[in-house]
């Protein structure tokens, strides 16, 4: 949709800088959070997870894709993007998979699941977007591989904007 009127055009713009830059927050959040837990990680989810560390490892390497896909938004590279917000996306779900068990046992790590899930939904909002801008208008093969075989963009159009 190309809008006529300045005023629609400046809130698209507005909107559209609103949203990059909480992608980058979500982002950095996310990778701060994996490099955070490849430290160390609460003795809550350490007891959890019976002391396998290899999850905890897990989830922290799958989180440390939010640097992967911070870099991807801010550069435009939608090939990084894509990857880091995979990555970013699985190691929250992870997290908060982790977390579930003892999530109504007090306020911390409850507050702690609500944000992995809400950063989980987060990532698979972004996921749909990824998704959409890297398919081709009107393709309407209704098979999922053929469409994943032709998720590439032919022509990019330049953004100046940001």
């Amino acid at each position: 949709m190309v809008a006529t009127d300045p005023k629609l055009n400046q809130r698209r713009l507005w909107w559209e800088r609103l949203l990059w830059i909480t992608d980058l927050l979500a982002y950095a959040v996310i990778g701060v959070s994996g490099f955070l837990a490849l430290g160390r990680v609460s003795d809550y989810v350490y007891d959890t997870l019976l002391g396998q560390t290899w999850i905890i490892m897990l989830f922290a390497w799958l989180m440390l894709g939010g640097w992967v896909a911070l870099i991807g938004r801010a550069t435009r590279l939608w090939a990084l993007e894509y990857v880091g917000n995979v990555a970013a996306g699985w190691g929250t779900a992870v997290y908060a998979v982790v977390l579930f068990p003892g999530a109504l046992s007090g306020v911390a790590t409850f507050a702690a699941f609500g944000m992995t899930v809400a950063t989980t939904l987060y990532m698979a909002r972004r996921y749909d977007e990824l998704v959409i801008f890297t398919s081709e208008p009107g393709d309407s093969d209704g098979s999922w591989l053929n469409r994943v075989r032709k998720r590439r963009t032919k022509n990019t159009v330049p953004r100046q904007h940001f």
